[in-house]
């Protein structure tokens, strides 16, 4: 690649990383889904390496975000809840590190597609599957909550690490619903849980050589900055509106990963029956 190609994508890079950034701590959005779909539909990664960047990227983010709430919310974060999600999530993390190498980019690139389906409906307030879900373990009265957090983080922490989101688009309505959190509080465990669940999903991918330092350097500081600047002014946000592009966006790009891969299968099986003729 020619420098000035390269310096072009890098420069891409950093408005990817600062914008993402932005929006994700001003109005909420979760970064991994819009990160992971921009760096393979835009910049050409192959999955794997899309979903390393982003992890990496979502640390700042879920940082500046997670000390801005502890900041902003004066009542005692409940720390039990911390103590066993952010450790299941973080061993589900590791988990799903083994399997990274065994399950192929095509069909972990269709899992994403599915997660961003569910993630635009949600977002978009079409069907909330997430909460639907949740509302129907809440009214199971023996279900052991303890045992149903050490469950939920392990997911978390294995879709993660596989996927390459953060995953604060099913952790804040599983805080609200079934553990019973205000709306502000569940986003606080969210963010704190992520910082660790996507520092240490990112250690399981460097580990594989998956990570693009590269394109890390060239997102990390802005990301950074995006994350102080869209907590700062994030009330003079049109946060609905925007909300609703992001969904239609996320749900358009899903379209896009399903049809590309069902498109490479039905190829690959013309190629297979005329070599076997």
């Amino acid at each position: 690649m020619p420098d000035s190609a390269k310096s072009k994508t890098n420069y891409g890079l950093v408005l990817l990383g600062f914008i993402v950034a932005f929006f994700s701590a001003g109005i909420g959005i979760g970064g991994g889904t819009i990160l992971v779909s921009s760096l393979m539909s835009v910049f050409k990664f192959d999955f794997k390496k899309a979903a390393s960047i982003s992890l990496s990227t979502i640390i700042p983010i879920s940082f500046i975000g997670s000390i801005s709430y502890f900041i902003l919310l004066s009542n005692a974060p409940p720390l039990g809840y911390y103590f066993l999600l952010i450790p299941m999530s973080v061993l589900g993390a590791v988990i799903g590190g083994r399997f990274v190498p065994k399950w192929k980019g095509s069909w972990l690139k269709l899992a994403f597609s599915f997660f961003l389906i569910v993630a635009s409906l949600r977002i978009l307030k079409i069907i909330d599957f997430p909460s639907l879900f949740y509302y129907f373990i809440s009214d199971i009265s023996y279900v052991n909550e303890i045992l149903i957090v050490v469950i939920f983080g392990l997911l978390v922490g294995f879709v993660a690490v596989l996927l390459g989101v953060g995953c604060g688009l099913v952790i804040v309505p599983f805080s609200v619903i079934f553990l019973g959190f205000e709306i502000h509080e569940a986003i606080r465990l969210s963010l704190t849980t992520m910082f660790f669940l996507t520092f240490s999903a990112t250690l399981v991918h460097k580990k594989l050589k998956n990570l693009d330092t590269t394109a890390l350097r060239s997102m990390f500081v802005p990301a950074l900055i995006g994350a102080v600047t869209g907590a700062v002014i994030s009330s003079y946000l049109p946060a609905p509106i925007i909300t609703k592009v992001f969904g239609v966006f996320l749900l358009l790009i899903a379209c896009k990963f399903i049809v590309q891969e069902i498109t490479a299968y039905k190829k690959q099986e013309t190629k297979l029956i005329k070599n076997n003729k």
